[in-house]
């Protein structure tokens, strides 16, 4: 069972390159997943289709009453409309960098404002009306993530936390009650980092996830806002779920959860997986939707993507909650520096390196190994990014003759010019000025002796060629190349190993 598992996620990555993506399913594990059930969530016709692209990260998709969706373009700082005819505009922008959004029958819409630390209504027409959380015991929120309206008009939110290591207003990261009445309570407090939150149809059973394990809790809901000792239903296979999941959740009429993975991990009420569905990035949240209620819209890093099923998904609450009563809320609220959960990164420990008039700033997981032939001065291989074709190589050439834009061009040459993706900028370091080639695109890799000529094709390749200028030294020559995901994934370390000032680049061209 486990090989075979790893043999269908390999699968699975190879298929999520293209807009339109064939379901590879996992086996069934339980008795109560049968086949039938498999079949009728998901029919063997439904790919998972693009909808909108360019955006730097979506969540929180919400299906709105009037017939539209809603999601959020986290750090653009707007909630996105998309209409019935498939058309996008903004719904509202400098709304604190919202995160879950959830709608109700009446047409109102409630959105939780990661930056600003809010719990938000607004109407249809992206009005904000006010708060329904705007302090907890005279401190602001963490920063509210997702949210799940009751039939009560109740809501349960959670308040997480992304950012730089710091104090935060709040004692822990909980799941909070808003009851009707606008009045708000803690209600879990033993979660490292609660995240995507969403109630059973029959309104009994809480599921919070927890990213920061892997794993989804299932509570027993005894009253509004009352809830038992959180149970573990699930915990993610890290080789086929990968970590840092699951984010956002939903329901189908049925009490199956969907919860965001590495892709869409469906799982019955109790918690066995009943299958997976491959989407092309990894997903952060997804909701139902669309005039049957059972297109599954699900907001996946840059894109928007639908899929649809076969049974409808949990329909939406009558009403949330009323607007709280704001009373002696302080008017300088500190901010607090908020980020995603993709961006928080910790700091990379690095070695200098030294070579001769050249210093660099090499990161630890780099590794140098002696240089191929007498023209290089040093070569550093970088390992592949999860998913990468494979690792990188980092060649450092001594100076040598030629000028900038002869050298520029040959390193525009070594791409074929179909596809090929360009930027050139120049900048400054300590050491000395800096021209940048940005390259992606098929790449034509030497193969073998440099004297040959010989190449081969690397598609889907990017380059990061430098040249620096050092005062009475004379021009180094930085070359990082490979699979693009593996390149994608060290931008920064590479500009900080030989001290670029990004805020001092600006664009070069090429004399002609």
């Amino acid at each position: 069972m486990r090989s075979m598992e790893m043999l269908k996620s390999s699968l699975l990555s190879r298929l999520t390159s293209t807009l339109t993506v064939p379901m590879i399913l996992t086996s069934l594990l339980t008795a109560s997943a049968m086949a039938g059930e498999w079949d009728e969530i998901l029919p063997t016709s439904s790919q998972v289709e693009k909808l909108a692209e360019g955006f730097k990260f979506t969540e929180g998709p919400a299906w709105h009453p009037e017939g539209f969706l809603l999601f959020t373009d986290i750090p653009n700082d707007r909630i996105v409309k998309l209409d019935a005819n498939g058309k996008l505009s903004d719904f509202a922008t400098s709304v604190g960098r919202c995160n879950g959004l959830m709608c109700d029958q009446q047409g109102f819409i409630y959105a939780c404002q990661m930056g600003d630390g809010h719990v938000i209504k607004m109407n249809a027409k992206g009005k904000v009306l006010g708060y329904l959380v705007d302090t907890f015991e005279n401190n602001r929120m963490n920063g509210p993530n997702d949210l799940a309206i009751d039939s009560q008009g109740g809501m349960y939110f959670t308040d997480p936390y992304y950012g730089p290591e710091k104090e935060l207003p709040q004692p822990m990261m909980a799941v909070y009650y808003i009851h009707p009445d606008g009045k708000t309570v803690r209600i879990i407090e033993d979660l490292e980092r609660p995240n995507g939150v969403t109630i059973s149809p029959d309104g009994k059973m809480l599921y919070v996830a927890e990213p920061n394990r892997g794993e989804v809790y299932r509570y027993n809901i005894q009253a509004p806002g009352q809830v038992t000792a959180g149970h573990l239903i699930y915990k993610g296979d890290p080789e086929i779920d990968g970590n840092g999941g699951p984010d956002g959740m939903t329901h189908d009429i049925h009490g199956n959860l969907y919860a965001t993975y590495n892709g869409i991990v469906v799982l019955n009420p109790a918690g066995d997986l009943i299958g997976r569905i491959a989407t092309p990035e990894k997903p952060a949240n997804c909701t139902f939707g669309g005039p049957e209620n059972k297109t599954l819209y699900i907001t996946a890093r840059t894109g928007l993507y639908k899929i649809e099923l076969g049974v409808p998904g949990i329909a939406l609450p009558k009403q949330g909650p009323e607007l709280a009563e704001v009373t002696a809320v302080q008017s300088d609220l500190p901010g607090i520096p908020v980020m995603l959960a993709e961006e928080e990164k910790k700091e990379t420990k690095t070695n200098d390196v030294n070579l001769g008039g050249l210093t660099l700033s090499i990161p630890e997981s780099w590794e140098n190994q002696p240089p191929e032939n007498r023209l290089r001065l040093a070569q550093f291989s970088i390992p592949a990014a999860e998913g990468a074709d494979g690792a990188a190589e980092l060649v450092v050439f001594p100076p040598f003759g030629g000028s900038v834009d002869d050298n520029i061009t040959r390193w525009i040459n070594q791409f074929d010019p179909e596809g090929l993706e360009l930027k050139l900028s120049q900048g400054t370091t300590e050491q000395g000025k800096y021209h940048m080639a940005n390259i992606a695109g098929l790449y034509k890799k030497p193969d073998g002796p440099p004297f040959l000529r010989k190449t081969i094709d690397a598609p889907d390749h990017r380059m990061l060629a430098v040249i620096l200028e050092i005062k009475d030294q004379g021009n180094y020559f930085l070359k990082l190349v490979g699979p693009k995901k593996t390149v994608d994934g060290v931008v920064d370390d590479f500009r900080k190993s030989f001290g670029a000032d990004v805020k001092s680049e600006k664009e070069y061209k090429i004399a002609n």
